[in-house]
């Protein structure tokens, strides 16, 4: 966000006008976060990848989300406290960096902000424990508990799991090469080396100005923009990068070993999705290539045909239970953020597009799972073809994957049978 743009916020802002300026469209956000640390640090964005605008008023349902009691923490008519919201400035004061470990805990703490906003970016249902030194856990994510870990390597994600071994592990996106076959670590886009520039570059600068001020906004924009881009996305925009449609993807899972695919497009399955993507990936190009066509009969079983569809209604099961509970919980946490926001004598007057935008959300919800739906009661599925796109509705179900991957995995051992890789 630049300057100007956030001079036209305040001047919408002070003026009144306070719906006007919550729309306001931010600077078209570069995908991906290495493009937002050079934006900031190096002023080089000439690489930059496809982009995902952003609002005002996305970011702030979204915070509100996660942080309801921000908004009776900030005095949103006053033009430093709208600017609080939008950095560190808010949470500073609880960090003493002349004591020992501190630099640490912040570092910590910024990149459980990064994910929690990925996250909820991707449609999850993110809070925080209620005590901030809760053990053995960082998030909560669609009901389950996650622990937050970006290092620059994996051997403080083993000592969790020594301590706790039945919680899963969210990890910045250099660790997870290195435990991409462990069934309880998932990938984030977090990346460790941005996290650190970030917090070092604001100690710094709070040397020189004597404040802490992290800019949340340009996190905000850059961890929200990588959750809104994955439900855009789905699985279709890493899909076609393989070429799925033709017999490139039997090269390419072929060249790769299998795993090579899985750690690229399997993660936003989860640890299962590493396993079974190449799976999937091989038998659709051989199909769409013409290379098994004639051999259909003779590859597949009745029985192993009925199996994969069995673990398919399985897993879109699993998947549909799940949605009215989140539909529940969330509609259970804006009505905290609403009766606040109706007692805010500011932010009292964007309670319409908060509304609007809640419903958005709400319905983006209750489609796909209309969508899910369908695929449970269609006979005619032809696996070969359909099952990615089932894949791919799933992956925007908005259903963290660790609560199917026993399903997902189940599915992925039959269709093993149909195909080897």
């Amino acid at each position: 966000m630049h300057k100007g743009q956030w001079n036209h916020f305040i001047s919408l802002w002070e003026a009144e006008s306070y719906e006007d300026a919550v729309k306001m469209t931010l600077e078209t956000q570069a995908r991906g976060t290495r493009a937002v640390i050079d934006q900031l640090f190096r002023k080089d964005t000439s690489t930059s990848a496809a982009t995902v605008s952003l609002s005002f008023l996305d970011i702030m349902y979204d915070y509100f989300m996660i942080h309801p009691e921000v908004i009776n923490a900030v005095d949103f008519a006053r033009e430093e406290e709208v600017g609080s919201f939008f950095t560190f400035q808010l949470f500073s004061e609880g960090f003493d960096l002349s004591l020992a470990g501190e630099l640490t805990r912040l570092k910590g703490y910024t990149a459980e902000q990064l994910v929690a906003l990925e996250l909820q970016g991707k449609g999850h249902d993110v809070s925080f424990p209620s005590s901030s030194n809760q053990a053995g856990y960082d998030l909560i994510v669609d009901g389950q508990p996650f622990q937050v870990k970006c290092l620059s390597d994996p051997s403080g994600v083993y000592e969790h799991f020594r301590k706790y071994p039945d919680i899963p592990v969210l990890v910045n996106s250099e660790l997870m090469p290195d435990l991409s076959e462990h069934p309880l670590v998932y990938s984030t886009e977090v990346s460790n080396e941005i996290v650190e520039e970030m917090t070092y570059h604001s100690i710094e600068s709070a040397a020189e100005v004597g404040e802490l001020d992290i800019p949340i906004i340009t996190l905000a924009l850059s961890s929200l923009s990588n959750g809104y881009k994955m439900l855009s996305d789905g699985l279709s925009m890493r899909l076609a990068g393989w070429n799925v449609v033709n017999e490139t993807v039997s090269r390419s899972v072929a060249a790769m070993g299998g795993k090579g695919v899985g750690v690229l497009i399997g993660p936003v399955l989860g640890p299962a999705g590493v396993v079974v993507m190449p799976m999937f990936l091989g038998l659709a190009g051989a199909y769409h290539g013409g290379k098994i066509v004639r051999h259909v009969k003779r590859l597949y079983t009745k029985k192993e045909r009925e199996q994969v569809y069995n673990d398919i209604n399985i897993l879109l099961t699993k998947v549909l239970t799940v949605i009215p509970e989140k539909v529940d919980q969330r509609e259970e946490t804006y009505g905290k953020v609403k009766k606040q926001l109706i007692q805010h004598d500011v932010l009292k007057n964007v309670l319409h597009v908060m509304n609007l935008k809640h419903r958005e959300k709400q319905q983006y919800l209750l489609n796909k799972r209309n969508e899910l739906e369908e695929w449970l009661s269609n006979v005619d599925i032809v696996i070969e073809t359909d099952l990615p796109h089932i894949l791919d509705t799933v992956v925007r179900s908005q259903v963290h994957p660790y609560l199917y991957q026993q399903e997902l995995k189940k599915l992925g051992e039959s269709y093993g049978k149909l195909i080897r890789i």
